[in-house]
């Protein structure tokens, strides 16, 4: 006859399932204070170095200027229910986010005013899409210390190349909502100068000949 081994059950507490909770609790906690003490390092932008191995800063090097300057004042404008955020005028209104024109080596000074209700941050990117990719010397405050109400800034952009650029809101989600208008850069317009003399100089002995019969 075999011997039958009595099954053991191992129970706890209600004592100890409030531990466990209080435990796990504790523990989401700390990880949600931590996450929002360091949010604004979550929404800033990549640093300088991971731009650059990501392929998203322009390459272009300085432009030679022409000399010619175009000032463009823009303000921050929301929707009042603000799913809209717009450059000088609302969604179909005239005057929104408008286009500039320039060339290669022309200067563009930008004067922001945020004139809506939220905080704002300017910039100039080639990227098509998102808020990186901004042009070094275009920003205007940053998403991580943005434009308040009422504040201003100024800033300057140089195209090194052809093509098309965007002025947009940097603090993200604002450019998806609209704050975002088109640079267009076409070839440069400036005058053609002259080189540089380099001290060299050449000398050639040219003889005119003719032919016996003179057509050559």
């Amino acid at each position: 006859m075999s011997q039958q081994h009595p099954t053991e059950y191992y129970r706890t507490t209600s004592s100890r399932v409030g531990k466990m909770l209080a435990i796990m609790l504790g523990i989401c906690i700390v990880g949600g204070v931590i996450f929002f003490a360091f949010w604004d390092y979550w929404i800033s932008e990549p640093p300088h170095v991971v731009s650059v191995m990501a392929g998203d800063v322009d390459h272009s090097g300085p432009a030679e200027a022409t000399g010619k300057t175009i000032t463009q004042d823009l303000q921050f404008l929301e929707s009042a229910d603000f799913r809209s955020l717009t450059f000088n005028a609302m969604i179909d209104e005239p005057g929104v986010n408008p286009t500039i024109e320039m060339s290669v080596g022309d200067k563009v000074v930008f004067n922001v005013v945020n004139d809506g209700m939220s905080f704002h941050a300017f910039g100039v990117t080639k990227d098509t899409e998102g808020f990186g990719g901004i042009i070094p010397g275009s920003e205007v405050a940053l998403p991580t210390n943005p434009l308040k109400p009422g504040e201003s800034g100024t800033a300057e952009f140089i195209a090194g190349e052809e093509g098309t650029y965007y002025y947009i809101c940097t603090v993200p989600g604002h450019r998806d909502q609209g704050m975002v208008g088109e640079i267009i850069v076409s070839g440069s317009s400036g005058p053609a100068v002259a080189a540089d003399p380099t001290g060299v100089s050449h000398e050639f002995t040219l003889d005119f000949v003719e032919s016996d019969d003179f057509r050559t």
